[in-house]
């Protein structure tokens, strides 16, 4: 006997329905993104309009050196950009590939030119422990993106941003960094390393 109305199966055809609505609704809806102009900066469009947006690293400070006073003081100047700054800032936090490619080229160069086997083989072992740590550690990095309509406006909103804090400043993420970022956003199911080898 045939039934004209299965429960389960009408479940499951919404949650595979509700699944691909939410994977078209993802990430790349929300940073549409363009390219990356000549000067480094994201090119975005959304409704057929374009603006721009640069991403920075924030100076991280080490909370157990600092005195209640200093702490209160970035807390305070950090709170006046939000204030004073007349655009819109985003402040992304992912789990970001750890890069040690710098400590790597130095390990590297200190493994050609010793003659010591002993320290040789140390050195070799901590290049093999910064390869796999690259390959496999993840470290929670926060962001700031800021955007403006149009190359010069972003230029402008940038330049309000470095005075509008003394202590409480960022530094410019590399064109590697932000295409690394994308990708991750764009592609989460997608590690780092999966997109590097292929």
């Amino acid at each position: 006997m045939a039934t004209k109305f299965d429960a389960v199966e009408a479940r499951k055809r919404q949650k595979e329905a509700a699944k691909k609505k939410e994977r078209k609704d993802g990430v790349g809806r929300i940073y549409p993104v363009v390219g990356i102009t000549n000067s480094g900066y994201i090119k975005l469009a959304h409704n057929g309009l374009l603006f721009y947006a640069d991403v920075f690293e924030p100076k991280s400070f080490d909370l157990f050196e600092l005195s209640v006073d200093d702490a209160d003081q970035i807390e305070s100047e950090l709170w006046g950009l939000h204030q004073q700054y007349p655009g819109s800032i985003k402040e992304l936090y992912m789990n970001f590939p750890e890069t040690n490619q710098r400590q790597q080229t130095y390990f590297r160069r200190k493994i050609e030119q010793t003659r010591n086997p002993i320290y040789l083989e140390l050195l070799q072992h901590d290049l093999a422990v910064l390869k796999q740590l690259e390959k496999t550690y993840r470290k929670l990095s926060s962001w700031i993106w800021f955007f403006g309509d149009s190359v010069p406006e972003l230029e402008r909103n940038l330049e309000l941003a470095r005075h509008a804090s003394t202590l409480y400043t960022f530094e410019r993420a590399g064109l590697a960094e932000k295409e690394k970022m994308l990708q991750m956003m764009n592609n989460p199911e997608v590690s780092v390393s999966e997109t590097e080898e292929a």
